[in-house]
C-alpha cells in the first residue's frame, strides 16, 4: 500500500507541478502577452511605417504600473503591411504574492506580424521564461526596470519553455504549433510534440508524446502520456495513456522502479494551481519491481495543498498481487478505499465486495510445503501503522459478512488446516522484519472453527464468539513436542456461548466401529496447541453413536482422542437397538479412545451403574465397550466389600416363581456380556429372597437367547446385566443363613428358577445343615430350599459309581 501512495504522490508533483506551470506559460503567452502585444503593437508603432528601425524599445504603462516592455534589435515594416522584428525580447509584468511582482520573458530571433489577417508567426526558436508563483522567501524584481540578462532572474523560480513554429491567429483566438516543445522547471525537463491553445475556452492541448523527467526528493521520476489537455475554466488536466515511473533509490543497482498507469487520468486543480483531486479511468495499474501490483477499472485520490494524499478510491475488479522469493500474496475486491495521515502514509484501507486476500509463504523447514493463509468476506477494514516514519505496516483487520480465515500449514509430509468463520472477524498483526504476522483473531456472530489434522480427522466447532491466538514466528524452530506444527497455526482458542464441537475420524479410523462421529456441547471451550487439549465447561454433553456423557467439565485430548470428565458425571450407553440403555452416575470419569474404555470414579459417594432393574455401585467402574466387559472394584487400600451389585433372577412360570432381586456385596466384580457371566472376588455376600450366602468368591450366570435364534441377524446382542440370573456358584468358606436354618460348605450352586441350594464340601469337611428343629444334617451333597424344610442328602462317591443314598426328612415348620 505504501507503493501506491508514493507513486500517486509523485504523479501529483509531476502532473500538477511541471505540467500545470508549463500550461500556465502557454496560457499567459497566448492569451495575454501575445494577443495584447501583437494586437496593439501595429497601432502603437504606426501602420504607415515603411522603414527599418534599430534598437527599438517600447513599454506600456497603465496607472503608473508597467504592463510590458518590448525590445527589438531591429524592426522592419514591409509594403504589404507585414512586420518583421529581429532579436525580440518581451518582458511582461504581473502581480505576484503580496507587493512583489511576477516577471515573465518571451524572446526569439525573429517574429512576423500580418496585421490584416491578425496572424503572428515566430520563425525559428521561441523561448519563454515564466516565473512561478513566488513565496515570501523568493527574490523578485519589484521595480520597473528591464532585466538586461538571464543572470538578473536567477533568484526567481523559472519555468523555461522552448519551441518553434508558433502561430497565433487573433481572429480564432488560437495559438498552435506542430513542432516539439521543451520545458524545464526545478531540475525537471519535459517534452511534447504539437500544441494548441484556445483563448476563448481556456483549453490547452498537448498533441502527442508528452514526457516529463527529472529528480524529485533525490529520486528519478518519469511521466509520459500519449496526449495532454488543460481546461483553464474548469481547472482540469486530462492525460491519455498516462504512465508515471519513479526509481525508489539513487540510480544504483538497488533502486526499484515503481509505475502508475491509467488509460485516462485527470487532475482537478485549486485556484492556486495545486491539484485537489486525481482520477484514473479505463484501467488503472500501480506496480513496483519489488513484486507488488494493484489494478482496477477506476481510481481517485484527494490531495492536500502540499500535494499529500488524503484519501484514495479504486473500484471495478480491484486486484492486488505481491511476489518475492519465498512469499506471495494476492487480493481482490470490488472497491478499495484508503485514508492517509498528514505525512501521506496510509492509515486505513477498506475493501468491499467479494473480498479475497491470499498469502503463500515457503516453510522454514527444507522439503516441506508452503504455509497458506486466506481471508474472504463481504467487507474488510485494514488499519495501518507507520514504522520508523518510513513505511506502513498492517496492525488490525476486521472482516464482516460471511468472514472466513483459512490457514494451511505443512506438518512433516502431511498438512494441517484450520478455518475460522464469523459474521464479524477481527485480527491483530505484529511486524517482524517489515512483514506482518498474524497474532490473534476474534470472531462474533455465528462463529465456527474447523481443524483438519494430518490423519484426515476433522474437528468442527461453533459458538457465539471465538478468540484465537496464533503461533509466533519465534516458535518456527521449536520442537514438535513443544509446538506441534509451525508458525501461523492456531496456538490457543476460546469459544463462548452455545458451543458445539463435532469430531469426525479420518479414513484410517473408519474400520474401527468405535471411532464414529462425536459431538460435544458446552457453554465454553478452550484449546491449547501445546498440550493438544480442549477443555469444555458449563453443562457439557459428549455424545457418539453408542453413548452420551454429561459433566460440569470435560477435557479432550486431540492427539489421542481421550477425554476426562469431572463434576456431576452422568453417562448413558446403548449396547444395541433392542437393549435398555446403561446409566452411570459418578464424580469424575476417564474415557480411553484407543481401547474404547470408560472409567468412572466415585468420591463422597460411589459411582453407580444401572440397566433396567440391575445396578452396581463401586468406587471404580470400568466399562469396556470393545470387549463388552464391566469391571467394578474399590481402591487397593480399601478393604471389605466395596462393590454392591443388584441383579434380577430369571423367573420360571412352571415353578410359579417370579423374578426376584439378588444383592451381591464383594470387593471386586467383573462382568462379561459375551460369556453372560459375572465374577465376584475378595469376599462375597449374596442376599436374595431365598436367604443369605457368603463365600470367598462367586460367579453368576445369566440367561441368553435361545440357541436357534442366537445367530439370527434380527436378534441383536443384549445389554449389560440385562438378562436374568439363572444360577450362582459360590466357592470358599460357604455360609448360608435362612430362617431357622444355617448351612456351611466349600461350594454352593444356587438355581434361581427353583430356589434350590446345592451345597458340597470336602472329605475332611463335608457340608452341613443346622436346623433349629432337627439338628445337624451332613452328607457328600446337600440340596434344600428356603420355601420348605426338606433336605436332600446324596452320599454317592466322588466318581458317582457307588450306590446312591437319598434321604429326605420333612420337618413341620414353627408358625
Amino acid at each position: 500500500m505504501q507503493v501506491s501512495v508514493d507513486r500517486l504522490r509523485k504523479v501529483l508533483l509531476a502532473g500538477a507541478g511541471l505540467l500545470i506551470f508549463v500550461i500556465a506559460g502557454f496560457l499567459g503567452y497566448a492569451h495575454y502577452r501575445t494577443h495584447r502585444f501583437l494586437k496593439e503593437l501595429p497601432r502603437k508603432l504606426g501602420a504607415d511605417i515603411r522603414q527599418e528601425t534599430n534598437s527599438f524599445t517600447w513599454s506600456q504603462t497603465v496607472k503608473g504600473r508597467t504592463i510590458f516592455t518590448v525590445h527589438a534589435a531591429k524592426a522592419i515594416q514591409h509594403k504589404n503591411g507585414q512586420y518583421t522584428m529581429h532579436d525580440v525580447g518581451i518582458v511582461v509584468y504581473g502581480k505576484g504574492e503580496g507587493d512583489a511582482k511576477r516577471i515573465d520573458r518571451i524572446y526569439g530571433k525573429e517574429f512576423e506580424l500580418d496585421q490584416a489577417e491578425g496572424v503572428v508567426k515566430a520563425t525559428g526558436e521561441v523561448h519563454l521564461d515564466l516565473q512561478a508563483p513566488a513565496t515570501s522567501s523568493d527574490s523578485v524584481v519589484s521595480d520597473g526596470s528591464v532585466p538586461a540578462h538571464d543572470e538578473d532572474l536567477k533568484s526567481a523560480k523559472l519555468i523555461h519553455v522552448k519551441t518553434s513554429g508558433l502561430v497565433y491567429q487573433q481572429k480564432l483566438g488560437i495559438a498552435a504549433t506542430d513542432q516539439e516543445i521543451e520545458f524545464e522547471y526545478n531540475g525537471m525537463t519535459g517534452h511534447a510534440t504539437g500544441a494548441d491553445y484556445s483563448a476563448d475556452t481556456g483549453v490547452l492541448m498537448l498533441h502527442s508524446a508528452v514526457k516529463i523527467s527529472g529528480v524529485d526528493h533525490g529520486k528519478p521520476i518519469l511521466l509520459t502520456a500519449a496526449r495532454g489537455e488543460l481546461n483553464r475554466m474548469d481547472r482540469r488536466i486530462i492525460l491519455t495513456q498516462a504512465k508515471f515511473v519513479i526509481n525508489d533509490g539513487k540510480g544504483n543497482d538497488s533502486s526499484t522502479k515503481q509505475t502508475v498507469d491509467a488509460q485516462r487520468a485527470m487532475a482537478f486543480l485549486r485556484t492556486d494551481g495545486s491539484a485537489e483531486r486525481l482520477t484514473g479511468e479505463g484501467g488503472v495499474t500501480i506496480a513496483s519491481e519489488d513484486g507488488s501490483k494493484i489494478t482496477s477499472q477506476r481510481g481517485e485520490m484527494l490531495l492536500t495543498e502540499a500535494n499529500r494524499p488524503v484519501s484514495m478510491w479504486m473500484s471495478g475488479n480491484v486486484h492486488y498481487s505481491f511476489s518475492t522469493p519465498g512469499r506471495s500474496a494476492t487480493g481482490e475486491a470490488a472497491v478499495m478505499r484508503t485514508s492517509f495521515d498528514p505525512q501521506g502514509h496510509p492509515t486505513k484501507v477498506t475493501l468491499q465486495g467479494a473480498v479475497r486476500l491470499l498469502e503463500d509463504s515457503a516453510s522454514p523447514k527444507a522439503g516441506q510445503g508452503n504455509t497458506e493463509r486466506e481471508l474472504t468476506a463481504n467487507k474488510v477494514d485494514l488499519e495501518m501503522a507507520t514504522e520508523a516514519g518510513k513505511r506502513s505496516c498492517l496492525r488490525n483487520a476486521q472482516a464482516t459478512g460471511a468472514a472466513s480465515l483459512r490457514t494451511s500449514e505443512p506438518d512433516g509430509k502431511e498438512t494441517r488446516q484450520s478455518v475460522i468463520r464469523a459474521d464479524i472477524l477481527t485480527a491483530r498483526f505484529e511486524s517482524l522484519q517489515g512483514k506482518p504476522h498474524l497474532v490473534s483473531a476474534h470472531g462474533s456472530g455465528a462463529t465456527s472453527l474447523e481443524q483438519r489434522r494430518p490423519d484426515g480427522s476433522l474437528q468442527a466447532s461453533s459458538a457465539d464468539s471465538l478468540d484465537a491466538t496464533f503461533r509466533p514466528a519465534a516458535a518456527a524452530g521449536a520442537t514438535a513436542g513443544t509446538y506441534p506444527g509451525g508458525r501461523g497455526q492456531i496456538d490457543t482458542a476460546s469459544l463462548n456461548g452455545h458451543v458445539i464441537i463435532t469430531n469426525v475420524p479420518g479414513a484410517k479410523h473408519s474400520s474401527n466401529s468405535a471411532s464414529g462421529e462425536e459431538r460435544a456441547t458446552a457453554q465454553k471451550a478452550t484449546y491449547d496447541a501445546r498440550t493438544g487439549r480442549v477443555l469444555l465447561t458449563g453443562g457439557v454433553e459428549l455424545k457418539d453413536s453408542q453413548s452420551d456423557l454429561w459433566a460440569d467439565r470435560i477435557a479432550l485430548n486431540q492427539q489421542t482422542g481421550d477425554a476426562s470428565a469431572a463434576g456431576t458425571v452422568k453417562a448413558n450407553f446403548q449396547q444395541s437397538a433392542s437393549s435398555e440403555p446403561v446409566h452411570v452416575l459418578a464424580d469424575h470419569a476417564d474415557l480411553k479412545k484407543s481401547t474404547d474404555t470408560a472409567i468412572f470414579y466415585g468420591a463422597a459417594r460411589p459411582a453407580r451403574l444401572w440397566e433396567g432393574s440391575s445396578q452396581i455401585e463401586a468406587p471404580v467402574l470400568q466399562f469396556d465397550r470393545a470387549r463388552q466387559r464391566l469391571l467394578a472394584h474399590g481402591a487397593a487400600t480399601t478393604p471389605g466389600a466395596a462393590v454392591q451389585t443388584v441383579l434380577v433372577s430369571a423367573g420360571q412360570p412352571a415353578q410359579h416363581r417370579r423374578s426376584a432381586v439378588i444383592r451381591i456385596s464383594s470387593h471386586e466384580m467383573e462382568y462379561s456380556n459375551e460369556q453372560h457371566m459375572a465374577e465376584f472376588l475378595g469376599g462375597v455376600k449374596i442376599v436374595s429372597a431365598d436367604g443369605t450366602m457368603q463365600g470367598r468368591r462367586a460367579t453368576a450366570y445369566f440367561s441368553s437367547p435361545p440357541e436357534e435364534k442366537r445367530d439370527a441377524a434380527l436378534v441383536p446382542a443384549g445389554g449389560f446385566l440385562q438378562s436374568g440370573v439363572e444360577r450362582v456358584v459360590v466357592n470358599g468358606d460357604i455360609e448360608i443363613q435362612q430362617q431357622g436354618r444355617q448351612a456351611i460348605g466349600e461350594r454352593l450352586v444356587y438355581t434361581a428358577s427353583d430356589g434350590v441350594f446345592a451345597l458340597t464340601g470336602t472329605a475332611q469337611h463335608p457340608p452341613r445343615v443346622m436346623d433349629v428343629s432337627r439338628g445337624t444334617i451332613t452328607g457328600r451333597e446337600l440340596r434344600f430350599r428356603e420355601q420348605d424344610a426338606s433336605v436332600v442328602i446324596s452320599n454317592g462317591d466322588g466318581n458317582q459309581t457307588g450306590p446312591r443314598v437319598r434321604t429326605e426328612t420333612r420337618v413341620k415348620k414353627e408358625p
